[in-house]
């Protein structure tokens, strides 16, 4: 049981960043994919305040352009954090806001953009198609 619960990859996110802000003059990148309702927006608030605790320089990027309130979900988070967030708004391409807010995010030297997407099930074609893009 421990062999199968154990990651094989790292799952230090602080190391993880310091290896990629450290060596590249990019910032680091999370993606919070999900079904509907599992709490990717909250744990992205939560992982940012973790993030600034440690000094990190953090950017939120507001990809859920499908869900009605999303958008204003992480405009509440960021401004309890006191975070940028960058978002384009509903009806938008997910992949075109994320890369632009990782475009922005290299210019402002942020350490890691956090990209909030929408939950989506695995039988919504659409929206799966969305997540392959971005």
């Amino acid at each position: 049981l421990t062999r199968l619960l154990t990651p094989e990859q790292s799952t230090e996110l602080l190391a993880d960043v310091e290896a990629v802000t450290s060596l590249e003059k990019r910032p680091f990148v999370v993606v919070f994919c999900g079904v509907n309702g599992v709490g990717k927006s909250t744990s992205l608030a939560k992982t940012c305040y973790y993030l600034q605790k440690h000094g990190k320089k953090v950017l939120v990027a507001a990809c859920d352009t499908f869900r009605a309130g999303a958008v204003e979900q992480l405009k509440t988070h960021a401004a309890c954090l006191d975070v940028a967030l960058y978002h384009q708004g509903y009806g938008k391409d997910a992949a075109g806001v994320a890369k632009e807010a990782i475009r922005l995010g290299a210019e402002q030297n942020v350490d890691v953009v956090l990209v909030d997407t929408a939950g989506r099930m695995q039988h919504n074609e659409p929206l799966m198609r969305a997540l392959a893009k971005l």
